[in-house]
């Protein structure tokens, strides 16, 4: 979580939307970066990739461009997303403070539409990544990871909304009027927002409202802690069942990658 705090403050002159998929890639990044770090073939480190601000220009404006691209395959977007903001990171390192900032606000510009544009199948996809990675630390034949999946992506999906939903992410964006058009992603991408989303969604528009109501802003409290509560419950259901399926190693994996508790 820090790495996605430092990222996100790193990064305030884009959008929360932008940071969201950005702190979602490094995240899992990390967590396989973690999974593999043991592994026989990983014993020598690789050499260090090396780009120019052209090279970087040029591969932001085929990300973008194939992202918008309904035939691609978006099983490949998590690895792409990722090494661009580490080829980011690396171009901008030694650069002034300030020219880093306004280089990175200026390619945030380039990309930000098509990520607010298929933001849904962006996080899908990396969430799948996320995931499939886990095959092989779990030990698990593709038959019973055929099994294991689907209770994982439960698991995930209830995880996030229990942590607040995608609002949690929200603060990262800026002010107000940065927040709520936030908050919308669910209805940009055509997917209704979770119970948590939508009331936090409520209760931001009450607070943002100075002439509301302290009863409406109470009332819209109590719904979403409500929302985060049943969040909670539903989170214990599908963690118990898939640790049903689970051999005690594998749970340990999870509980090690902190999925299971």
């Amino acid at each position: 979580m820090c790495l996605i705090v430092e990222r996100g403050n790193a990064m305030k002159t884009s959008s929360g939307i932008a940071v969201i998929i950005v702190a979602l890639s490094l995240a899992m990044g990390g967590r396989i970066a973690a999974g593999q770090a043991n592994r026989p073939d990983n014993a020598a480190p690789q050499q260090e990739r090396v780009v120019t601000q052209q090279q970087l220009q040029q591969e932001v404006r085929q990300l973008a461009a194939d992202l918008d691209d309904p035939n691609y395959d978006y099983s490949k977007a998590p690895a792409r997303i990722r090494q661009a903001f580490q080829d980011m990171g690396s171009v901008t390192n030694n650069m002034d403070p300030d020219e880093a900032r306004q280089f990175r606000a200026d390619l945030m510009q380039q990309v930000l539409p098509v990520f607010q544009r298929n933001q849904a199948k962006i996080q899908k996809a990396m969430q799948m990544a996320f995931l499939k990675d886990l095959q092989e630390p779990l030990g698990a034949s593709d038959d019973e990871f055929a099994v294991i999946q689907p209770l994982l992506e439960k698991v995930v999906d209830a995880m996030r909304e229990a942590n607040g939903g995608a609002a949690r992410f929200r603060g990262f964006g800026g002010g107000p009027g940065q927040r709520n058009n936030n908050s919308q992603n669910g209805a940009a991408n055509n997917q209704p927002p979770s119970p948590v989303d939508q009331a936090t969604q409520d209760l931001q528009a009450a607070i943002d409202d100075p002439n509301m109501n302290s009863d409406v802003i109470k009332t819209r409290l109590d719904t979403l802690r409500q929302a985060k509560s049943k969040a909670s419950q539903d989170l214990t259901v599908a963690r118990g069942a898939l640790r049903a399926v689970l051999t005690v190693r594998q749970e340990a994996v999870l509980v090690d990658r902190g999925i299971l508790d």
